[in-house]
């Protein structure tokens, strides 16, 4: 039994930290299925969010001691997932972003729940990176031409540095 098998707080924060590296595949590859307009760049910059959130967690995992799988084999598990969106009209998948993303905003308050003080601020940021697509989404759907704000906004913070 490993160290995060044994610890909820432990083995959610490994996941959640290997599923960021994931998303920042399942976006990039995601980017090349779609023809509207904007589209490819807006998912590429959604690929950068979920690359910034991982590299601000990180730390975490050396702090517990933790080792994520290998970066191929969660490449490989983060596009795995394109097939099952690939294939939505950009408006479609906005809309699923804003229908599903909200519970992954319980998940990692769940996680900031069962951490210890010092992590708090870093998994806030990471709960911040969800806000920010949710935000993204919604303004997308509107037709808000400033709808990459908040993804903008949340690539220029450089997050915690404790």
């Amino acid at each position: 039994m490993t160290m995060a098998e044994d610890d909820p707080y432990r083995k959610t924060l490994l996941l959640y930290y290997e599923e960021e590296v994931m998303g920042e595949v399942y976006f990039s590859e995601l980017a090349k299925h779609f023809e509207e307009e904007g589209a490819a760049e807006k998912l590429k910059l959604l690929a950068a969010v979920e690359g910034h959130a991982a590299k601000v967690v990180k730390p975490l995992l050396e702090r517990h001691g933790l080792v994520p799988r290998e970066d191929k084999e969660l490449k490989a598990l983060g596009a795995s997932h394109v097939s099952a969106h690939r294939d939505l009209s950009w408006k479609d998948f906005v809309t699923y972003m804003v229908e599903r993303y909200p519970a992954y905003i319980d998940d990692f308050e769940g996680l900031e729940s069962l951490a210890p003080e010092e992590d708090l601020p870093r998994l806030k940021f990471l709960t911040e990176h969800e806000h920010a697509a949710i935000d993204f989404a919604n303004r997308e759907l509107e037709g808000q031409p400033d709808s990459i704000a908040p993804l903008v906004a949340y690539m220029e913070d450089p997050g915690p540095v404790a």
